[in-house]
């Protein structure tokens, strides 16, 4: 697992300085995996989240991420999300991403191609500091002879840099 953390620390510093514009931010989440089956495991994940706004006025702001589960199952992925302020302090951000699964002894997803699809609800905490809370959803599209799909919760300290 260190291995894994050192390569992907590695991929989050030397990214390409296009996406190094306003409000970049890390993301640490940690929970359950597969929430409704009951073989779950834990999950860690980290996401970098870009400032930058994609498509205009849309302001969709992509984002890449790693996660991992107690079963040593992985998951790298990037994706677009959007951020909703709900009041002055909380934030609700949908997000989609699409990646490559690889899932060692951990659930057959069905294909090694996944897509990620979250909701989240964060508070800012001050210093644009947030802890938030998530539910995703992976599952293949049904592009893979199954597609059983997975749930997660987790929860989540977003800090800038």
């Amino acid at each position: 697992m260190t291995r894994y953390l050192l390569v992907l620390l590695f991929a989050f510093t030397f990214m390409p300085i296009a996406l190094a514009e306003n409000q970049n931010s890390w993301s640490f989440s940690m929970g359950q995996f597969d929430v409704n089956d009951s073989n779950d495991s834990s999950e860690i994940r980290l996401e970098r989240l870009s400032g930058k706004n994609m498509f205009g006025d849309m302001e969709l702001k992509p984002f890449v991420g790693f996660m991992m589960n107690g079963d040593d199952g992985k998951y790298f992925y990037s994706g677009l999300r959007k951020n909703y302020s709900i009041s002055s302090k909380w934030i609700f951000t949908p997000s989609f991403a699409a990646g490559y699964y690889d899932r060692d002894s951990s659930k057959d997803l069905g294909h090694n191609i996944e897509f990620r699809s979250q909701i989240e609800f964060s508070r800012d905490i001050g210093n644009q500091n947030r802890i938030g809370f998530n539910l995703n959803h992976i599952s293949n599209a049904s592009i893979g002879d199954t597609n059983p799909g997975v749930e997660s919760a987790t929860i989540s300290i977003i800090r800038p840099f």
